[in-house]
């Protein structure tokens, strides 16, 4: 790029910044003040838009907008590009340079000045991945030191443009000032290796967290950990991959959440809401034998994450998806043969699960697809679908006792709102569940993973058109059309739901790995 002299940007700077190219001038914008919107880099440009105002875009009188491309020491700008009108106020940009000018000048400032303003407009090119999967140097952006200390005025800066924001840190330690980070919607922080987490900031309570320690909103301090387990912590969950008969692909990684002031600190955990975090995994995958996984260091056992892989630059990128904050890792493991599935129809969907640590044989190398399952055991396999910690026993059910092996599972799916008792209080843990309870628990699971379907009686109507037993399914009628609707469920045969026929391992299963796919909590 052409380097613009100081002198002649002052110049410039004196006749308003406006290059009188002219453009039709179609209609007043609809903007309430200049800004910037969707600022980023990609494949060696920087694009975004510039957007102004009524009185701005009048007083441009169809000339377009010069946007001064500075480097991170913001003394002289190296280029000028202009915007050119889309609609409504708005003027689409793009600055194109080799990564070598970047690599000098980086991070980048953007300005530009409107008719009747000595204030320049401006932004950072706060987003730093580069093409070759690596990350431009001076990754901190401005809004955040190489201590993973954050500016609290820069952030407010990024949230004025956009609510969801990303910053890259050197550190895995990151502290951010709480009165900052609740003025967006969420923040993902990224390392240069790829190990990320997003904040979902509303879940995050941050008044409450701040009158839990006593302090002032701006006295409170988030502290992010995306810390990678070392020595004696990572031998212990590499023992327990090994255990499994499964091979580690991601180096575990402990993500904390931490609340701090008033020289106290307060971890938070679960979140109640799911967010992501990401882990780089080294080549290709395939996404059927690997999953995510979740490290107890308590009991030191495996469980299972929801988990989405995406092939980036060779590599793979790990989406891990859950509501709480823990150790988190990779795993393969071959896909598990049970010798009483050659050849049944879900044979494929079953291993595939069983690889992914949601349903387990009942021994002897058996799996018994066949064999009725039971309401208790069907909460176990949604609550291990759904990634949820069934550590608690309480139930208030009066016929789940806390010494049963359920107890946590029916627990957490009750907490959930996916399981309900009867009229007396009870909810039948060891009888056999019907294929019309399965499906609303199903669908319930879907809604608490953030994908509710709710149909019209209309719909209701023509989703079960084709099963002349539809009229049998009762209270579970609506349930049962909105999993036909989502692909999760299908009829017995081309016209039979039976809804209330007892369901099977096999059936269980099968709805089980749908659901996941259909609410994005594996590949499908």
């Amino acid at each position: 790029m052409k380097k613009v002299l100081t002198s002649k940007i002052s110049a410039l700077i004196a006749s308003l910044m406006i290059v009188s190219v002219l453009v039709p001038v179609l209609a007043f914008a609809a903007n309430a003040t200049n800004g910037y919107r969707n600022v980023s880099y990609a494949n060696s440009k920087v694009t975004g838009t510039v957007y102004v105002t009524d009185a701005t875009y009048a007083a441009l009188n169809g000339e377009k907008v010069a946007i001064y491309v500075y480097g991170h020491d913001k003394t002289s700008a190296f280029d000028v590009v202009y915007g050119t009108y889309s609609s409504n106020g708005e003027y689409n940009f793009e600055v194109v340079a080799p990564y070598a000018t970047y690599a000098t000048y980086y991070p980048l400032q953007l300005k530009y000045f409107y008719p009747g303003s000595s204030t320049p407009v401006t932004t950072w090119v706060y987003n730093s991945q580069s093409n070759g999967g690596g990350f431009f140097p001076g990754g901190t952006n401005g809004v955040i030191d190489n201590n993973g200390k954050v500016d609290g005025t820069a952030l407010s800066n990024l949230f004025a443009q956009d609510k969801n924001q990303t910053i890259i840190s050197k550190s895995d330690v990151v502290t951010i000032p709480a009165d900052a980070l609740i003025k967006g919607e969420s923040l993902t922080i990224k390392l240069e290796d790829g190990t990320s987490i997003t904040l979902p900031i509303a879940a995050l309570k941050l008044e409450e967290q701040a009158k839990s320690l006593g302090v002032a909103l701006k006295d409170l301090v988030i502290r992010v950990e995306l810390k990678k387990l070392a020595g004696d912590a990572a031998k212990a969950v590499t023992d327990a991959i090994y255990g499994i008969d499964a091979k580690p692909l991601a180096t575990p990684v402990d993500f904390k959440i931490v609340a701090v002031g008033n020289g106290k600190e307060q971890q938070i955990n679960n979140l109640g809401t799911y967010f992501k975090r990401t882990l780089p995994v080294a080549g290709t995958v395939d996404s059927k034998t690997v999953t995510g996984v979740l490290y107890n260091p308590a009991t030191k056992e495996l469980s299972f994450v929801p988990a989405t892989f995406a092939a980036e630059n060779g590599n793979t990128i790990a989406t891990l998806i859950r509501n709480s904050t823990s150790i988190y890792s990779v795993i393969q493991l071959d896909a598990v043969s049970f010798k009483d599935l050659a050849n049944h129809w879900a044979k494929k969907d079953i291993e595939t699960l069983a690889a992914k640590l949601v349903v387990e044989g009942t021994g002897a190398n058996k799996f018994e697809p066949k064999r009725n399952i039971t309401r208790a055991e069907f909460a176990a396999l949604i609550v291990r679908s759904l990634g949820l910690d069934a550590t608690g026993t309480t139930s208030k059910f009066s016929d789940v006792s806390s010494k049963k092996w359920y107890a946590g599972v029916v627990a957490a799916a009750a907490e959930a709102g996916i399981i309900k008792g009867d009229e007396k209080g009870k909810f039948n843990p060891n009888a056999n569940i019907t294929r019309k309870e399965l499906s609303a628990m199903v669908v319930r699971a879907a809604a608490f993973a953030g994908k509710e379907v709710k149909l019209t009686d209309a719909e209701v109507s023509a989703a079960l058109a084709s099963f002349t037993d539809a009229s049998n399914l009762g209270w579970a009628k609506a349930e049962v059309a909105a999993a036909v609707k989502s692909g999760i469920v299908e009829g017995q045969s081309a016209t039979k739901v039976a809804g209330n026929s007892n369901a099977n391992r096999a059936e269980a299963a099968t709805m089980v790995i749908r659901f996941l796919g259909n609410v994005g909590f594996i590949n499908n």
